[in-house]
């Protein structure tokens, strides 16, 4: 018997509960409703929880699938910061438990920007995930039947991903493109 990917199942359920979490505390910061500071550690506690079982999902989903080599590693940076965003929903929620410990237990200004900012990484991620499904077909079987061509989207990803993803140096290391490689691509 062979599993559908169970990765998308529980991506979603951690972006929700992320944005649910983020709402409680804002409403609990403006209104001054204790109840709705506790609702948002608890989804955020769930959002940790599921997005860490999610990139594993994502991690094991990625192993039984034929990439082509391009997907691949579009792949490996999407897992990448996967595992990024795990960690630092950890690192959020272990601070949101230290909140609720205050007498105040109201969410800081701080600790609201920290949270946009974690917001702001989430969508791209669900993005980038988006778009391996939708340019490369990735976790499923590409049908052609999108609405823009395959190779407009794949394109898309392409500047995306080059841009944020370090160049290899003949020597193994890390550095930056020469002029030559910044005029190919232009090309």
């Amino acid at each position: 018997m062979s599993l559908p990917p169970v990765h998308p199942l529980l991506v979603h359920l951690s972006v929700a509960f992320l944005l649910i979490s983020f709402s409680g505390d804002l409403l609990a910061k403006l209104l001054g409703r204790r109840v709705l500071a506790k609702a948002g550690f608890w989804f955020l506690t769930l959002a940790a929880v599921t997005g860490g079982i999610g990139v594993a999902a994502g991690y094991w989903d990625t192993n039984r699938m034929a990439l082509s080599a391009e997907t691949r590693s579009y792949m490996d940076f999407h897992l990448a910061v996967g595992w990024t965003l795990a960690a630092l929903m950890v690192v959020f929620a272990v601070w949101r438990w230290r909140i609720l410990q205050q007498a105040r237990r109201v969410v800081t200004k701080p600790y609201l920007v920290g949270a946009i900012t974690l917001i702001a990484l989430t969508l791209f991620q669900t993005w980038y995930g988006a778009e391996l499904v939708y340019s490369h077909g990735a976790g499923v079987a590409a049908t052609g039947q999108g609405i823009e061509p395959a190779t407009e989207a794949q394109e898309r990803l392409a500047r995306v991903h080059e841009a944020l993803t370090p160049v290899e140096t003949a020597a193994g290391g890390v550095g930056q493109k020469s002029e030559t490689d910044q005029g190919r691509e232009t090309r």
